[in-house]
C-alpha cells in the first residue's frame, strides 16, 4: 500500500528521486486494523520509502491476533519489510537531515514522521491529525527511530551466526573499553590496602587515610557505574541477538518446503529454536565478561610484576593449568553434552507428542502405559544430564582447586619476598588481593568452556538450518504474478516422501480447465492430499511438471501461486485470535461485508452470529475445543471463499462431519462450478456425483474412473505436448 495517493499534487512517482511534498496526507487504512497515530505514521513512512506493496501485504506483516500493534509491532513490521530501525535520541538543535526519513516518539504528544520533501526542507506528519506539514525541526526533540544500514554480507566461508554477530562489531570498542576502565578502576582497592599498611599504619601518617579513602571511594563508585554499564550494553546485544536470531531461524523454518517441515516434525522443530538460548548465554553471560575481562588481566599482571616481582608468575601457571584440564578433559565434556542433549530432545519430542494425543491415549486405554514410557524417557535423560552434571562438578572442583593452590602459592613467594625485603607487607596483601581479581575471569571463562561443546553443536544445527534451501529463494521472488485461470496439467509428476521410500506418485499425467470439478478418490495414504499440495505449490515433484494457469509453478513466488489458490484442509487449522482474524488470513483487507458474505455463502454466518461475541469469539486455544467442529470446518471453508481464488482444494473436510456439513459443501461446489477450478479429495460417492470427472489414486497412479452413476467414463484426456512443453 502507499501511503501516499498516486493522485495527489506534489507526489513522487515510485523511483523518482524527489520526496513527495503533499499537503495532507490521505492514508488508506485496512479494515480489521485499529487506526492509531503509530499505523498511520507505519503508512505515512512506507509511503515516503516508495513501498509498492498492497494492503494485503502491509497487514501480513502486522501481528495477527493484535488490532492495537505498538511501537515494538511496528518496528518488527517495518523490519519485515526490509526496513529495520535503530533508536537514536534526538535532542533540540541535534538533528541531521541527512539521516531522514525516520520514525518520532516524543513523550505525551502523538507519533510521527520526519521526511524531506523535494525542497529539502524537513516535513513532520503528524500520526494523530494525518496531515504534514513543514516544521521547525530544531525544536523537535525525542526518540528517533531510524532506518538501519543494510546487514554485512556474509564473507566467504562464514558461518550465519558470525554474519550475525559482525552486526555487532560497532558495539566491542566500547564494551573493551568499559572493560578497560573497570580493570583500571579495580586496582583502586588494592593500591588503597597497600597505602593504608605503608603509609598510615607501618609510616604512621594517619593524615592521608582521608585522602586514600576518597580515592578509593571513587574508584570503587566508577567500576560500579562503568561494570552496570557494560551489562546495560551486553543486555542490549542480548536483546537483539534474541530478535534477530530467533526471527531469523523461525522464518526460515517457515520458508521451507513443506514436505521438509512435516518430516522433521514439530518438536524437533521447536528444539531448533531452543537451540539458540545456549548460544545466547554464552555470548552475552556470565562467559561473555570473563572474556572481556582477561585481556587485561595483563594489567593486573605487569602491576604484580611492579610490586613484587615473581608473584607475577602465578596466574600465568594458573592459566596454563586451567587451558591444560580443559584439553585433558574436553573429549569427556563432548561425550556427555551429546548424550544429555539427545536424551532431552528424546523426552521431549516424546512429551510433546503425548500430550498432542493425550485424547487418544485416554480413550485407547494406554494412557498409563505410555506415561510408563515417558517416565523412562525422562529417567534417561536425567541420568544422562547427572553424568554430565557430575563431569561438570568434578572439573567445577578442579578449577577450584586451581584456584586455591594458586592463591597459597602466591601468598608463599609473597611472604619469601616480604622477608628477603623485595615486598612490603602492604604490597603481599594488595598483590593478593590482585591475585583473586585475575583468577576470578580464569576460572569463569574455564567453567563456562565446558558448555563449548555444547554451544558449537548449537551452532552448527542453527548454521545447518540456514544453509537449507527455501521453497522461496531470492531470485525467485518477483518472477510472474499470480495465474488468473485453474487450468491444471501434471506431466509424467513424481514423488517421494523420502529418497528411499516408495513413489507416493509415479509418472502421474493428466489435464484440467478451468472450471471443471475434479474429485480425487483413493484409499487412505494414497496421496489425494498429496496431489492437492503439489497443486498448491507446497510439495515439489521429484520428476515431472506441474502448470498452473499454463506455467510451471517453480516459475511462481510460492506466496505469490498462492494468492491463486484456496484450500480447505481435513483437520480445521486455525490460529489463535478471532474468527473475523482468522477469516482475514486469506484477504487481510476484507471488509466486514465481503467477511458476512463469505460466511453466508459457507452456510456459517447464522451460527457465527448466534455465539456470545459473533465475529470476535476467540478461537485457537483451549476455547475452540467447545465449538462444534462443522462450525470450525465451515469457518475454514468461507476463508477459502473470502479469496475467490481460480483454484480450490477441498481435502476431505467433511470426513466424519454429518450429512447438513456436507450438503453445505455441496452447495458450494454447484455455485463454484465454471468459476473456478475445483479439487475435491473424497470417499463420498454422493460427492462424486457433483465432480465432472473422478480421478482414482492407485499405486502412485492416477487413473479416470466413471463418476457414480453416470455411466461408462470417457477415455482418459491426456494433454498433448509440443517439443516446447506447452501443453495444448
Amino acid at each position: 500500500m502507499n501511503a501516499f495517493v498516486a493522485s495527489q499534487p506534489g507526489v513522487a512517482a515510485p523511483g523518482s528521486t524527489a520526496t513527495p511534498v503533499p499537503r495532507r496526507l490521505r492514508v488508506p487504512h485496512p479494515p480489521g486494523l485499529e487506526e492509531t497515530d503509530l499505523t498511520r505514521c507505519f503508512a505515512a513512512l512506507l509511503g515516503v520509502l516508495h513501498w509498492q506493496g498492497a494492503p494485503d501485504d502491509m497487514l501480513a506483516v502486522l501481528p495477527h491476533a493484535e488490532p492495537r500493534p505498538d511501537l515494538a509491532d511496528i518496528r518488527n513490521a517495518l523490519a519485515r519489510l526490509g526496513h529495520p530501525t535503530r533508536p537514536q535520541r534526538l535532542r533540540r538543535g541535534r538533528l541531521d537531515p541527512r539521516c531522514l526519513p525516520a520514525l518520532l516518539i516524543r513523550r505525551g504528544k502523538p507519533a510521527g514522521v520526519l521526511y524531506l520533501n523535494s525542497q529539502g526542507l524537513v516535513v513532520l506528519f503528524d500520526g494523530a491529525l494525518g496531515e504534514a506539514r513543514v516544521c521547525a525541526h530544531w525544536n523537535l526533540a525525542g526518540t528517533l527511530y531510524l532506518l538501519a544500514p543494510e546487514p554485512p554480507p556474509p564473507r566467504r566461508g562464514e558461518s550465519w551466526i558470525g554474519t550475525v554477530m559482525r552486526r555487532f562489531a560497532p558495539e566491542a570498542p566500547l564494551l573493551l573499553a568499559l572493560s578497560a576502565m573497570v580493570a583500571i578502576l579495580g586496582l583502586g582497592v588494592p593500591v588503597f590496602t597497600m597505602m593504608v599498611f605503608d603509609l598510615v599504619v607501618t609510616g604512621r601518617q594517619p593524615a592521608v587515610l582521608g585522602m586514600l579513602a576518597v580515592g578509593a571511594l571513587a574508584a570503587v563508585a566508577g567500576e560500579i557505574a562503568c561494570r552496570a554499564l557494560r551489562q546495560r550494553v551486553l543486555a542490549r546485544i542480548g536483546e537483539r541477538l534474541d530478535r534477530l536470531v530467533q526471527a531469523g531461524v523461525f522464518g526460515q523454518l517457515m520458508a521451507l518446503p513443506a514436505a521438509l517441515v512435516e518430516r522433521a516434525g514439530t518438536a524437533a522443530q521447536v528444539s531448533r529454536l531452543r537451540d539458540f538460548a545456549t548460544i545466547r548465554e554464552v555470548l552475552t553471560g556470565a562467559f561473555a565478561l570473563a572474556i572481556l575481562d582477561l585481556p587485561f588481566g595483563l594489567l593486573v599482571i605487569a602491576l604484580l610484576v611492579a610490586l613484587g616481582g615473581w608473584v607475577a608468575v602465578v596466574p600465568v601457571l594458573a592459566a596454563l593449568a586451567f587451558a591444560t584440564l580443559f584439553l585433558a578433559m574436553r573429549g569427556a565434556v563432548r561425550r556427555a553434552v551429546v548424550e544429555a542433549s539427545q536424551a532431552g530432545q528424546a523426552r521431549d519430542v516424546l512429551a510433546i507428542e503425548l500430550l498432542a494425543a493425550h485424547r487418544t491415549l485416554k480413550l485407547a486405554g494406554a494412557a498409563d502405559r505410555w506415561t510408563e514410557a515417558y517416565a523412562a524417557a525422562a529417567a534417561a535423560a536425567a541420568l544422562a544430564s547427572a553424568r554430565a552434571g557430575a563431569l561438570s562438578g568434578r572439573m567445577t572442583a578442579m578449577a577450584g582447586a586451581i584456584v586455591t593452590l594458586s592463591g597459597l602459592a602466591a601468598m608463599t613467594i609473597g611472604v619469601g619476598a616480604v622477608l628477603g625485603g623485595a615486598m612490603s607487607a602492604g604490597a603481599l596483601i594488595a598483590g593478593m588481593m590482585l591475585i583473586w581479581r585475575v583468577l576470578s575471569p580464569m576460572q569463569g571463562a574455564f567453567l563456562m568452556l565446558s558448555r563449548w561443546e555444547q554451544t558449537q553443536a548449537s551452532i552448527r544445527q542453527v548454521d545447518g538450518l540456514m544453509t537449507l534451501e527455501t521453497e522461496r529463494p531470492a531470485a525467485a521472488r518477483a518472477r510472474m504474478a499470480a495465474p488468473e485461470r485453474g487450468d491444471i496439467v501434471f506431466h509424467r509428476v513424481s514423488l517421494r516422501y523420502l529418497a528411499q521410500a516408495e513413489p507416493v506418485l509415479a509418472g502421474v499425467t493428466f489435464a484440467v480447465r478451468h472450471g471443471e470439478v475434479i474429485a480425487v478418490t483413493g484409499g487412505d495414504g494414497a496421496g489425494k492430499s498429496s496431489l492437492l499440495k503439489l497443486v498448491a505449490g507446497l510439495y515439489r515433484p521429484q520428476g515431472g511438471v506441474v502448470r498452473v494457469g499454463g506455467h510451471d509453478v517453480r516459475a511462481f513466488d510460492p506466496a505469490v501461486l498462492r494468492r491463486a489458490v484456496a484450500h480447505v484442509p481435513q483437520v480445521p487449522d486455525l490460529l489463535y485470535g478471532t474468527i473475523a482474524q482468522n477469516l482475514r488470513l486469506a484477504l487481510p483487507s476484507a471488509t466486514e461485508e465481503e467477511l458476512r458474505r463469505a460466511c453466508e455463502e459457507a452456510g456459517v454466518l447464522a451460527a457465527i452470529e448466534a455465539l456470545p461475541e459473533g465475529f470476535a469469539t476467540r478461537v485457537g486455544d483451549n476455547a475452540t475445543a467447545r465449538l462444534p467442529r462443522s462450525l470450525l470446518v465451515r469457518v475454514c471453508l468461507a476463508r477459502a471463499l473470502l479469496r475467490d481464488a481460480p483454484v480450490l482444494l477441498l481435502d476431505e473436510p467433511v470426513a466424519g462431519l454429518d450429512e447438513a456439513c456436507a450438503d453445505i459443501f455441496a452447495a458450494v461446489v454447484a455455485q463454484r462450478r465454471g468459476r473456478a477450478t475445483i479439487f475435491l479429495a473424497t470417499h463420498r460417492p454422493s460427492h462424486m456425483r457433483l465432480a465432472d470427472r473422478v480421478l482414482r489414486i492407485t499405486d502412485g497412479m492416477v487413473e479416470e474412473v466413471p463418476v457414480p452413476g453416470a455411466g461408462p467414463a470417457a477415455p482418459l484426456r491426456l494433454p498433448v505436448f509440443k517439443p516446447s512443453g506447452r501443453p495444448t
